[in-house]
């Protein structure tokens, strides 16, 4: 009954093609032109009670560091705070009391790359 429901009158996610690197991406954060680390994404979506039957995309992320510290992995939805933040070029990290609190410049990686960076990280999809 729920999921004819849900079938019948939550309309999906609106297209937004900004977010297609985020499907799955990886991008690599730099600070003085030294890699600091990469961030790794994917996209969902969900719900809001702000935009009701109107499902909305949900960008899940986590930074690994350089020297192999997962972070636990972040969220972030409209009005898109840190998506914003990473198509602009920059990542603001702020880590209380974190070695790796600051502002870090970020570029995608090519898909081929992107792939092989997530794995040489041990990035898998359960940590989203």
């Amino acid at each position: 009954m729920i999921r004819s429901f849900w079938k019948k009158h939550v309309k999906p996610p609106l297209p937004d093609e900004t977010l297609d690197p985020f499907r799955g991406g990886v991008g690599v954060l730099t600070k003085d032109g030294v890699v600091a680390g990469h961030i790794a994404s994917v996209v969902g979506h969900f719900v809001s009670p702000l935009s009701l039957f109107q499902q909305t995309w949900w960008v899940w992320y986590i930074v690994v560091w350089a020297d192999g510290t997962h972070e636990l992995s972040q969220e972030d939805y409209p009005p898109w705070i840190t998506v914003r933040e990473l198509q602009a070029g920059y990542f603001d990290f702020i880590g209380h009391k974190s070695p790796h609190h600051g502002r870090y410049e970020f570029a995608w990686l090519e898909a081929d790359e992107a792939a092989a960076t997530k794995e040489k990280l041990g990035i898998t999809d359960e940590e989203f």
